[in-house]
């Protein structure tokens, strides 16, 4: 339907001399059309993914995303696709023209497309947990995959979050929870708030700042996320 909107004609065969290889997800997708995508990559012609998002959440569990079928192509011929979707900035600037806005919100469940999406394209994220990213993934995340915000689902659209802030003495607060490292060793003290995603915030902001100041060396954190209960 999109390449029809924008006058182009699918086809389905080498044998059908298209211009370019389009690849996007489709459940029904199998060897066959795999093996006509390699074939016409092969030739040389214009590779065009959608997205590369490894896995989908489904009603059952994780499943192969249009990424992995990407990497299959990938595999097989050895080429790289253009990527018209996120990660890269193409999608997210096109959506910001279309929809005229002022300050955009990334909404994902997933670090390598969503929340680096949308820090390629220079705005805040919204990362929830209702797909294949988990809590203990957040406090190792390199820049590019650290959310702006965070929440157990959609709702977290409906709520006002509360301010990260950082202390003198080390210590990150957000929504009553405060973290700080100590030998090492993420603490989130002695207070308590509402909402564990806050403490998360706090717990993934303090563990952030000492992997940025050593390059790497990220704290003990697996006792705090225990305490937040996630």
């Amino acid at each position: 339907m999109a390449l029809r909107e924008r006058g182009l004609r699918p086809v389905r065969s080498l044998d059908e001399e298209p211009r370019a290889v389009v690849q996007g997800f489709d459940p029904s997708v199998g060897w066959k059309q795999l093996a006509e995508a390699c074939y016409a990559v092969g030739q040389g012609l214009p590779w065009v993914a959608s997205n590369t998002d490894l896995t989908i959440p489904t009603a059952r569990g994780t499943a192969p995303g249009n990424g992995t079928l990407v990497a299959a192509v990938r595999t097989a011929t050895g080429a790289e696709p253009e990527v018209a979707g996120k990660p890269l900035p193409p999608m997210h600037r096109e959506t910001i023209i279309r929809t005229g806005a002022k300050r955009p919100l990334v909404v994902g469940d997933r670090l390598d497309t969503d929340i680096e999406g949308a820090f390629n394209g220079e705005v805040d994220s919204l990362l929830v947990f209702t797909g294949v990213t988990g809590p203990e993934q957040l406090p190792t995340a390199p820049p590019q995959h650290r959310p702006t915000y965070m929440a157990a689902d959609l709702r977290g659209l409906l709520r006002a979050h509360p301010e990260l802030t950082a202390g003198d003495d080390g210590r990150f607060h957000c929504g009553g929870w405060t973290a700080t490292v100590r030998d090492g060793v993420l603490d989130l003290g002695d207070t308590r708030g509402e909402d564990p995603y806050d403490g998360l915030r706090a717990l993934c902001a303090a563990a952030w700042a000492v992997a940025d100041a050593t390059r790497g060396d990220v704290p003990n954190w697996r006792k705090a996320m225990t305490d937040l209960g996630l």
